[in-house]
């Protein structure tokens, strides 16, 4: 498996590192008044003034451009600048529109899925050579044959690719996959001329990368950063369905250039930003703590847009007893999300599920004709509060929790009252969850263990007649990164370690590095229970679902996979869901697909969302428009849009 390291770190375990908003901006229009309606889609372009340079500022050193070994969602800001995919996910709607391909159709052969291609005849690379149908059926049998880790699930379905029966390309998939737009069609492109010479992509650093645009690098390097000159006619963005589109607009770019700089701090973003030496700051660096002085900043604005994924405690379900549905919901119950927010100073929505509010067509509450909570502000939806925390102004409730283990009973989407709160049953009506009682008989006893010993805790939580410590071989470990790289997230592991021990529950700290947790995660497999944090996660629902919960992505004999907690290998199991919602060509009932196998995971409780971000995105808006607001990944994976729209005042 290529790359196992580098796939693993793109998205991971950036928990707590303060990438959170202030509730107050609203949609920036382009004369720079937060409570105008206007969006960028309804600018004339003809009156747009070109040219400038947009300095985006980034927490830390960027990597090689190199779009099958990316690490991280900066350097993918940078690459989505020079590479494209066949289609884009319009992030409106979430409707996938024509790009490098105009046009496309699939076939369930009843066997897999057959994707013919049509791609458009007016694009090249951007060192002048034409884009081709060769480069496509290059692309597809590059990735098939070196299988790089992010994009493995992706790639494993292809079976062939070739000239079409009346198309330019044909796509042969091995199984049928209804949201091939969004997997399959979504891979960045490659030049044929310039990776046929690449033997193994994971040496590949190109110091003048060459892609479909509208970037084109002409400066730089990882550590300082990069120039990227903007094309001032790029084809992609004079297409009718982008002049019609009500949030984009048509003719873009209409920069001059992009330039990414990484600075090693939070501290030395903010103050760049105040002082005018970039004019925005990446998601992953923007600290909530900054963000009044931000608003109050004549000059400086933030615009409001949505997460686009999550961050969550994830267990090894394949250990005892979190191996038990039962024990897992008690963590849960265990987990104060309203603390976490406090830490956050307010600027984080509590979790639940496993999609976040703003890929509201897939989340549970929709299916009820329910409202999904947008923010802080607004309450969570009772039936997804049943594994919430149960305590007071912060005070753990340990009794009701211990009440609920020793009943025996699960969560398992019927009617019911547990751990003192009422429970009418599931939002999405899936059915019940693979596991309708506890896997062993939970009481209290003496205390055996001196981890709870020290901690000064008068019962200890036995199972089977065993301590905790003695079925699962010793304390609980909880890993995490060391206090001084993450204050906050160090303060909310404290205290939730603690209350764990209050259930009777023997849990320590393990210190470990970022890359050191996502290497025993995603490639060991040796962990009990790690934070972490997800983010450009599929609109699409059914792909990231099967990334991260479907047993064939489980790390196993040292292979790579994003389902860390091995779910589905044994006991309770989405991957019927899974696979339904995966394969369903219908978009509304894929989303219902999506929306039931959601609630399913978050009774079964794999991973444990802890909360969605708040996101808004801090910028300049003395002397730049055009900003897309409302939209997942605003001021992060969305990035590569934002290129296309914002222009000088």
């Amino acid at each position: 498996m290529a790359e196992p390291i580098d796939a693993a770190r793109r998205s991971l375990l950036r928990a707590g590192a303060g990438v959170l908003a202030l509730p107050v901006a609203g949609c920036l229009s382009d004369d720079g008044d937060e409570d105008s309606d206007t969006r960028p889609g309804e600018a004339d372009s003809e009156t747009i003034e070109r040219g400038g340079t947009f300095t985006v500022g980034l927490p830390g050193a960027l990597e090689a451009p190199n779009p099958l070994t990316a690490g991280s969602a900066p350097t993918d800001a940078l690459l989505d600048l020079l590479y494209q995919p066949g289609v884009l996910i319009e992030p409106d709607g979430f409707e996938a529109m024509p790009w490098a391909f105009v046009d496309w159709s699939a076939d369930d052969t009843g066997e897999g899925t057959t994707v013919s291609i049509d791609l458009r005849d007016d694009l090249e690379w951007t060192d002048g050579e034409a884009f081709t149908a060769e480069d496509v059926l290059f692309t597809y049998e590059y990735y098939a044959e070196h299988e790089p880790g992010r994009f493995r699930s992706t790639v494993d379905p292809i079976e062939s690719v070739g000239e079409g029966n009346g198309a330019d390309v044909e796509l042969v998939l091995s199984e049928a996959i209804g949201s091939y737009e969004a997997e399959q069609l979504s891979v960045p492109l490659l030049p044929e001329h310039v990776w046929s010479d690449v033997d193994d992509p994971a040496d590949h650093e190109p110091d003048e990368p060459v892609g479909l645009g509208p970037g084109r690098l002409t400066a730089g390097d990882p550590e300082s950063g990069f120039e990227i000159a903007l094309a001032d006619d790029w084809p992609l963005t004079r297409q009718d369905w982008v002049e019609e589109h009500g949030l984009l607009i048509e003719g873009g770019p209409f920069l001059d250039a992009i330039e990414l700089r990484p600075f090693g701090s939070t501290d030395a973003l903010d103050r760049e930003l105040a002082g005018g030496g970039i004019d925005a700051i990446h998601d992953a660096g923007f600290d909530p703590a900054r963000a009044d002085a931000i608003d109050d900043r004549e000059g400086l604005g933030l615009v409001a847009g949505h997460d686009d994924g999550y961050d969550h405690y994830t267990m090894d379900v394949r250990t005892p007893p979190l191996d038990d549905q039962a024990f897992r919901q008690a963590l849960g119950m265990a987990m104060d999300r309203d603390r976490w927010a406090d830490i956050q100073r307010g600027y984080a929505i509590p979790g639940s599920v496993v999609v976040p509010p703003g890929f509201e067509h897939l989340r549970p509450e929709t299916a009820a004709g329910e409202p999904v909570q947008q923010t802080p502000a607004e309450d969570p939806h009772p039936v997804l509060e049943v594994l919430g925390f149960r305590g007071t102004d912060g005070e753990l409730d340990a009794g009701s929790i211990q009440e609920f283990l020793a009943s025996g009973a699960v969560v398992d989407g019927g009617e019911g009252s547990y751990a003192g709160r009422e429970y009418p049953g599931s939002l999405t009506g899936f059915g019940t969850t693979g596991q309708n009682e506890a896997a062993y008989d939970y009481e209290l006893g003496e205390v055996r263990s001196d981890v709870l010993a020290e901690a000064g805790v008068e019962a200890e939580l036995y199972a089977d007649g065993q301590t905790v410590e003695e079925l699962h071989g010793g304390p609980i470990e909880l890993l995490a990164p060391p206090d001084e790289a993450n204050p906050r997230e160090a303060e909310f592991i404290g205290e939730y370690v603690r209350d764990l021990r209050r259930l009777g529950i023997p849990v320590e700290r393990e210190i470990a590095s970022e890359i050191e947790i996502a290497d025993r995660a995603y490639l060991e497999a040796e962990f009990d229970l790690y934070p972490g944090q997800w983010s450009a996660l599929s609109a699409h629902g059914a792909p990231t679902l099967y990334d991260l919960f479907h047993s064939d992505n489980a790390p196993a004999d040292g292979s790579f996979g994003y389902n860390a907690a091995g779910y589905g290998l044994e006991g309770p199991s989405a991957d019927e869901a899974i696979e339904a919602a995966r394969g369903e060509p219908d978009a509304d009932r894929r989303d219902e697909l999506v929306r039931e196998a959601a609630e399913r995971i978050y009774l079964e409780a794999p991973t444990l969302v802890r909360s969605y971000r708040w996101s808004q995105w801090p910028v300049n808006t003395a002397d730049f428009a055009g900003f897309l607001s409302g939209i997942p990944g605003v001021g992060s994976s969305n990035l590569r849009l934002q290129a296309l729209t914002v222009h000088r005042r």
